[in-house]
């Protein structure tokens, strides 16, 4: 009994996503609010080359906060240079406003089900700049007097400032200052109180970004009875080039200690109702906040739909006005029937067995690196490359040194580092008979360069290199005749390169032709050594015409469903609980105004503080301006923090 074995190679198959590819800067930090660095993203295959022809829209980025775990999910941007073929890049994507640890992720959507994951990024996003100065939360007004009982005097007690980021997280941590705290009068004619020990100034150490304060004023105190005052804390950072804004206090004074206790009470009443028709007055800005993104939604929609409708228009598209989903899904259906008939039809295939990818750095046999749709002129460059066809281009002479040795030499290998570039044709030049913009003689059988024909389905830099280099100045010609005459009006002024002509004649460069060597073969002598023809341009029209639709159909969807949640957001606004609110608002702002007539705070602070609380509540949601887009992003994250 005898046993057999037999070894299978199994290669890698170049088109099977395995992984995602992540690369970014990596050195700077994350500030709140900040932008994060460009984002680079590219699938790669098993055979570790990297996958081209990707829809952009299957490629996203995932980002969650580690503690909540809501993720938010952005699209990537658009290429700027179509040489980026397999890149997608992920840019100006703003860092979130909160501190904390945050998870990033890219994902690739393979099908409707499956999902290709990168790695997960770790990021901490830190402080930005300090810019205020704030407490840990609002303390209530101070009512004192100047009487001999201390708690009578006090200002603040166990108070406790911080420096904070425009976003509001605790920063400055690194900083060392001080915070001076100095009372002001409405009115330059009023006396100003004194702190404890008959002082305008007092000074507290700010470390790590915070200070704790205690106030309290002095001892038969100058100051003009029931009369609203404010506490100034300025803060004093000699690293920081722009000051700060100081925060601000404001406390009632009386030289009456039982008027004061009383007054106390109407203060914690006044604070109470501010407190309430502040929450109010953000719950009716978050409501309006929200219609004019919805409204914007809406007319960016409405855009999209506009925009794409025209452009189908200029595909010979035209929609009809009524069933029009219905329609594009019919039409969809038809359009991708004749997709798959164009690419069932028969074309010309290159036979030749490419060589494997096995990374990167391989190109392929110069044989599948172009492709020509003429039939004639395919003959004709195939045939003058026949030499050359097996050859497989490497990017490093490395790789095309392993590339020998593993195939024991047997293997033509092309170095792309090895080409000497300034030597090379340049791809715009004129044809010869061609110069400064004017034609030196009139040439018979539609001479163009050899190279023009050829098309790159991939690495068009590196092909160019390639082909500019085996073809050089080589030039397509109808016949013999037309060969000849053109050659001997080039020659007057100008080398002439070599000349190929569509019934598969040659003459060289050195003006010699005939026989067997310079007359190509019949198309099925050439064993399958010849470049492939390229989709017809039929198959791009309709390529093109589907995808329109399907943005169409996308786009219209969109434009319904934001419209809907509108309509019944704008529907809820008129609900007997919203009205109610509103009702409720009214009261206790005009309680509030009462309780500052009863405490007789001076009109100049009071009317300044409570301004904006005694416009009306609720624009008009008709004339809700449209935000602009960075107002509109960060209204989102307002409303959804």
């Amino acid at each position: 009994m005898y046993i057999i074995q037999t070894l299978v190679n199994v290669l890698p198959d170049p088109e099977k996503p395995i992984c995602l590819n992540v690369k970014y800067d990596k050195s700077p930090s994350f500030p709140a609010g900040g932008t994060f660095p460009d984002f680079m993203v590219s699938v790669l295959s098993e055979d570790d080359t990297i996958i081209k022809n990707i829809n952009p829209a299957r490629i996203s980025m995932k980002m969650w906060e580690a503690q909540s775990g809501r993720v938010t999910t952005f699209s990537c941007s658009k290429v700027k240079d179509d040489k980026e073929d397999g890149f997608f890049y992920f840019r100006d994507k703003v860092v979130p406003e909160r501190v904390g640890t945050y998870m990033i992720q890219f994902t690739f959507a393979m099908d409707k089900t499956n999902m290709l994951n990168s790695e997960q990024i770790i990021i901490e996003v830190v402080p930005n700049d300090p810019v205020r100065l704030l407490p840990d939360s609002l303390p209530a007004t101070p009512a004192v007097s100047n009487v001999r009982a201390q708690t009578s005097r006090t200002l603040v007690k166990d108070l406790y400032l911080h420096l904070m980021d425009e976003y509001n997280n605790h920063t400055g941590l690194d900083l060392v200052g001080k915070i001076i705290a100095k009372i002001k009068s409405p009115n330059e004619d009023f006396e100003i109180p004194q702190f404890q020990g008959k002082v305008n100034t007092v000074e507290f150490p700010l470390e790590n970004g915070s200070a704790e304060i205690n106030l309290v004023l002095a001892e038969d105190s100058p100051g003009r009875d029931s009369t609203e005052y404010i506490l100034v804390f300025e803060p004093h950072l000699p690293a920081l080039k722009k000051p700060l804004e100081p925060y601000c206090l404001s406390f009632m004074f009386y030289n009456d200690s039982k008027k004061q206790q009383l007054m106390a009470t109407l203060t914690r009443e006044k604070d109470q109702l501010s407190k309430s028709i502040d929450l109010y007055r953000k719950m009716f800005d978050t409501t309006n906040q929200l219609v004019a993104e919805m409204k914007c939604q809406v007319k960016e929609a409405e855009t999209r739909e506009a925009v794409l409708k025209n452009e189908l228009k200029k595909h010979q598209i035209e929609l009809p006005q009524t069933n029009t989903l219905q329609y594009v899904d019919s039409l969809l259906k038809k359009k991708m029937l004749e997709q798959e008939g164009v690419m069932k039809q028969p074309r010309r295939t290159c036979t030749l067995p490419n060589y494997p990818k096995g990374n990167q750095d391989i190109l392929g046999k110069i044989a599948h690196l172009a492709q020509i749709e003429d039939n004639e002129a395919a003959k004709v460059i195939s045939w003058h490359l026949a030499s050359d066809m097996d050859c497989v281009v490497t990017l490093t002479t490395e790789t095309a040194r392993s590339i020998f040795d593993e195939t024991q030499g047997r293997q033509q290998v092309l170095p792309l580092d090895s080409i000497y570039k300034k030597t090379l044709p340049d791809w715009s030049r004129p044809l010869p008979h061609l110069r400064n913009g004017r034609t030196l003689f009139r040439p018979i059988g539609n001479p163009v360069f050899a190279r023009d024909l050829l098309t790159f389905p991939d690495n068009i830099e590196h092909c160019q290199t390639v082909f500019g280099m085996l073809l050089g100045d080589t030039i397509i010609i109808d016949n013999l005749d037309a060969a000849n005459h053109y050659r001997k009006e080039v020659v007057k002024i100008t080398h002439c390169p070599t000349l190929l002509t569509r019934e598969g004649d040659r003459i060289r460069s050195n003006g010699k032709f005939g026989g067997l060597q310079n007359k190509a073969p019949p198309m099925d002598k050439l064993r399958g050594m010849v470049f492939g023809a390229p989709m017809p341009k039929l198959y791009s029209t309709i390529s093109v015409q589907i995808d329109l639709l399907q943005q169409y159909r996308a786009a219209v969807i969109k434009f319904d469903s934001v419209n809907k949640d509108l309509d019944l957001h704008l529907q809820s606004l008129n609900t007997p609980e919203m009205q109610k609110r509103k009702q409720e608002l009214a009261e206790q702002e005009k309680s509030l105004k009462l309780v500052k007539q009863k405490l007789g705070m001076t009109p100049a602070l009071s009317d300044k503080g409570a301004e904006s609380l005694l416009q009306p509540i609720i624009l008009d949601i008709s004339d809700t301006p449209i935000p602009p887009k960075r107002m509109r992003r960060d209204t989102v994250k307002k409303l959804y923090r």
